[in-house]
């Protein structure tokens, strides 16, 4: 049996398709990436509720696909002999990932370099869930309460010792020193893709953090307003292990803040010396306002110009004056 399986989103290997790629071909089945002639079985994989458009053509070309991912079912889930396997990390190419890997001002060298250390990563959970309850994210809805699912064992890829972690709430596991003991001892180098609650670190937690090769800026979230307090409390006693060069937070926008309150937590991080980086909300963020202040924190060019010099948003300003005439 031949088995298509579909990602076109993403800039990761997606999990479910490298397990059922691994269950498929233990059955002996042929297995396919994006591109398959006259398939029997098609899994279609989207993340993003944006991109249900195409999902919806690609139904058209295989009516009779197996649709999942947060932008198309939050509720479903593998077979639990099917999330019980290993991945499959013969799936993805270098080219595979190369195409997403945009922007930017880096080398086409250092993309494909970027691309290869992907490629060859371990990936997966050892938790699920988490223990907050926000109105914005979809994680209490799709996974639940938080629970545990594995080991950094079960994930290793033995291609390298770069380990994609997607734990939803890291800091929040009971065993999270552990954990990075762990990755430490084993001398892995670890990405925490979805980010840390910086609310929970204690020194403890900093001093872990801070002993383990991370591939990236260690990066944690100020969504909200309410959330000040414990945020910049949090930010300190980070900052009493991992250095501030090393730290980056992310600002969701669009929500429920007002500009202002976006401009105030972009300015008190900057005070701060953290790089911020903007988040819209994908179902309430249509001001162009709100467009351009993302493009100005995200492109730092915040540092060579007011936002109320922004030449884009001045232009803008002025086209829409125009407008009125």
């Amino acid at each position: 049996m031949k088995v298509l399986l579909i990602d076109f989103d993403g800039k990761l290997p997606n999990l479910a398709l490298l397990k059922l790629s691994t269950w498929y071909k233990q059955q002996d089945d042929e297995v396919f990436l994006n591109e398959c002639g006259y398939p029997d079985k098609v899994y279609i994989s989207t993340l993003f509720r944006w991109n249900r458009t195409k999902v919806e053509k690609l139904l058209q070309v295989y009516p009779g696909a197996d649709i999942g991912g947060t932008g198309w079912n939050k509720k479903k889930k593998l077979l639990p002999e099917i999330e019980a396997c290993k991945p499959d990390y013969d799936l993805y190419k270098v080219s595979d990932i190369l195409p997403r890997i945009r922007g930017g001002i880096a080398t086409k060298a250092s993309k494909i370099a970027k691309a290869e250390t992907i490629v060859n990563a371990g990936i997966g959970f050892t938790s699920r869930g988490c223990i907050r309850d926000c109105g914005f994210c979809d994680i209490p809805e799709k996974e639940g309460d938080f629970h545990q699912v594995g080991n950094i064992g079960d994930l290793l890829n033995p291609r390298s010792n770069v380990l994609i972690l997607l734990d939803n709430n890291f800091t929040a596991d009971p065993d999270v020193i552990e954990k990075l003991h762990e990755i430490r001892d084993r001398g892995l180098v670890v990405d925490i893709t979805q980010g840390i609650d910086v609310r929970l670190v204690t020194p403890e937690i900093a001093q872990a953090l801070s002993e383990v090769k991370h591939l990236r800026s260690l990066h944690y979230s100020w969504d909200l307003m309410s959330f000040e307090r414990q945020v910049l409390d949090g930010i300190k006693t980070l900052s009493g292990s991992v250095k501030l060069w090393k730290h980056l937070c992310m600002m969701l926008t669009g929500y429920n803040t007002t500009f202002d309150e976006d401009l105030y937590r972009f300015r008190k991080l900057r005070e701060l010396h953290i790089d911020p980086y903007v988040m819209p909300y994908n179902l309430t963020y249509p001001t162009e306002k709100h467009h351009h202040f993302a493009r100005w924190v995200n492109g730092r060019i915040y540092k060579s110009c007011s936002f109320a010099e922004y030449e884009p948003w001045v232009k803008a300003q002025n086209d829409l004056q125009m407008s009125l005439f």
